[in-house]
């Protein structure tokens, strides 16, 4: 029971250290694509 307690909680915090180094390398789409005539909100 701890082994699998302690493979969920390090699941998670790889999961949030993958989306926060990700969120950092690429813009998304919208940052990517958008000029000063076409704005995406």
């Amino acid at each position: 029971m701890k082994s699998v307690l302690i493979g969920g909680i390090a699941a998670i915090v790889i999961a949030i250290a993958a989306g926060a180094v990700l969120t950092n390398l690429n813009p998304s789409a919208g940052e990517k694509y958008s000029t000063s005539n076409a704005r995406i909100q």
